[in-house]
């Protein structure tokens, strides 16, 4: 999880002085100001810092410019349970275990983060542990279990508490932010639900069902009554005023969250064999264009239940 550092570096066509103190860190990076300053800053704090969880329940800290394959770790933590979920806000890290402990690290304005100043928090239990976080409207939003807990970062008081469905069995999965909404997906189902951000109040409820089944109408009757009876939302995406759903069938589907557009479901001609395990977005520069190669064969790869956009490498032809 890539966090932002504090304090920039020196800006293309400065002096590397400029009449103020210059202090270079150990990695090579430098860091200007007075001669005061510099002797009470920590070197390594201005980096960005990328954060890296496991299931032994250990966080590895590096610096966003190290090679991790020849450079260790610049902090390492230990838990008691595993790893869930990291979350950066507010110039704090929230840290959720599989133990039902949110673990909240903190640090002081020019200083590297401190693995003795933090703070826990008992939100759920190991039944029901913190799956999911989000930052909405300078909240956090914490997914346990049915159940949504919103955090005031600033206090680490709970500010409100609201429930996703009926069903208890049924975890918070996928949680995203969009406007002034929030949509949230429970495990193993094929409904979305939309609540406001400020208010808590449930907007609107879409069920993936229809439009999945019709994407579905050309495939074999096997695989097409085998995906519909395990169907779910699998990943969600809050991109460009569309929200991105993924499906266990390999459908991927798309919502309009613009208040002037009608909230249709759509699915996309480009699917997966298997699940949708993520979704991502990636923002290009200007005048950037990106040539995807195209399928020597128009016809289906074996195995694929929608055209593919790339082909498979062991398919392709030799130039």
């Amino acid at each position: 999880m890539p966090i932002t550092g504090t304090y920039g570096q020196a800006q293309h066509g400065e002096s590397p002085t400029d009449g103020r103190a210059l202090r270079r860190s150990s990695r090579g990076s430098f860091t200007r100001g007075s001669l005061e300053d510099l002797l009470s800053l920590d070197p390594e704090a201005h980096q960005s810092s990328m954060w890296l969880g496991t299931e032994d329940g250990c966080i590895h800290v590096y610096q966003s410019s190290d090679n991790i394959r020849n450079r260790k770790n610049s902090m390492k933590m230990q838990h008691s349970a595993a790893v869930m979920c990291i979350l950066y806000l507010d110039n704090q890290v929230f840290v959720s275990l599989a133990n039902g402990e949110l673990v909240v690290y903190q640090r002081e304005a020019g200083r590297f983060w401190d693995p003795q100043n933090s703070k826990s928090l008992s939100l759920g239990s190991p039944g029901s542990p913190i799956a999911k976080m989000v930052a909405v409207a300078g909240k956090l939003w914490c997914g346990c279990q049915n159940r949504v807990i919103v955090l005031n970062p600033a206090t680490l008081a709970q500010e409100h508490t609201l429930q996703v469905g009926q069903d208890g069995g049924r975890g918070v999965t996928c949680m995203v932010g969009a406007g002034t909404g929030v949509w949230v997906a429970l495990q193993g189902s094929a409904q979305v639900r939309l609540y406001h951000s400020t208010s808590y109040e449930q907007l609107a409820e879409a069920d993936i069902t229809p439009p999945v089944h019709k994407m579905l109408a050309g495939s074999d009757a096997i695989i097409r009554q085998h995906k519909a009876a395990c169907l779910r939302i699998t990943a969600l995406l809050a991109c460009k005023d569309l929200l991105w759903i993924g499906t266990s069938a390999g459908v991927v589907l798309t919502l309009s969250v613009s208040p002037k557009a009608a909230p249709t479901l759509v699915g996309l001609s480009q699917g997966h064999t298997g699940h949708v395990r993520f979704l991502t977005a990636i923002e290009l520069p200007d005048g950037f264009d990106v040539l995807f190669p195209l399928p020597r064969d128009t016809g289906r790869w074996p195995g694929d239940t929608f055209p593919r956009a790339v082909p498979p490498v062991d398919n392709q032809e030799e130039p």
